[in-house]
């Protein structure tokens, strides 16, 4: 198995534990992209947590690393608090006390647990479909109205007719549609060619995933075949 998370055995399931990462992406003077940092953890959870729901898990903690001032720290949770909430997520957290910083600096890792991980079980003439549009930088903070909402992504995950869901990253829909392929042992035959199947997917804006039924929203992308 190929996952942006690592799978570890236990007599009763999997521990599932995923994370992300964000540098230079927030509010602070030396930052390259200046959103609110707020924005920034968001995301960033969002796609740690996204991929252990992919994986059928229920995510069980969280811990926020930052390499800025508690204050900084504080005030970039606040924009978590609902998923934090939602999901009745404890969390840990570290900050950087002893110097100052110039630039964002952030880590978030998601543990879950599942006794039966959704990954590969795809057969041959499966389609492969893509919700969202994959944006980075600038792309998502021009066009938000075109991520993939969460609540959108918990509807498709608990589809019946839907298989297993990569959270698309920097490798893009393409890359993550293979690896989505290989993981059930077979190939990815494209139907389209788009520009945007090879460009960087950012925080999880869209998700790849095989399934059974044409799903509301997505965009059939090609079918899996035998190797």
């Amino acid at each position: 198995m190929r996952r942006d998370a690592n799978l570890i055995r236990f007599k009763d399931g999997f521990l599932i534990h995923a994370c992300d990462s964000a540098g230079g992406i927030g509010s602070l003077e030396n930052d390259l992209l200046n959103v609110p940092v707020e924005m920034t953890v968001k995301y960033t959870l969002r796609t740690a947590l996204m991929e252990v729901i992919s994986l059928g898990g229920e995510a069980l903690s969280t811990s926020f690393e930052f390499a800025n001032a508690p204050e900084y720290a504080q005030m970039a949770l606040n924009g978590v608090k609902d998923i934090l909430e939602k999901f009745s997520l404890p969390y840990v957290v570290s900050t950087e006390k002893n110097f100052k910083t110039s630039q964002s600096g952030i880590g978030v890792s998601v543990v879950g647990f599942t006794k039966n991980p959704i990954i590969g079980r795809a057969l041959a003439g499966t389609a492969v479909f893509v919700a969202g549009v994959p944006l980075v930088g600038e792309e998502l903070l021009k066009n938000e109205d075109k991520v993939l909402t969460f609540e959108e992504f918990l509807k498709i995950r608990s589809s019946p007719y839907v298989g297993e869901i990569v959270p698309v990253g920097s490798n893009g829909v393409y890359e993550e549609a293979k690896l989505l392929a290989s993981n059930s042992g077979l190939n990815l035959k494209l139907e389209v060619d788009e520009e945007w199947l090879y460009k960087s997917g950012g925080p999880s804006t869209s998700i790849v995933f095989w399934a059974n039924k044409i799903i509301d929203k997505a965009i059939r992308i090609g079918v899996l075949e035998n190797e």
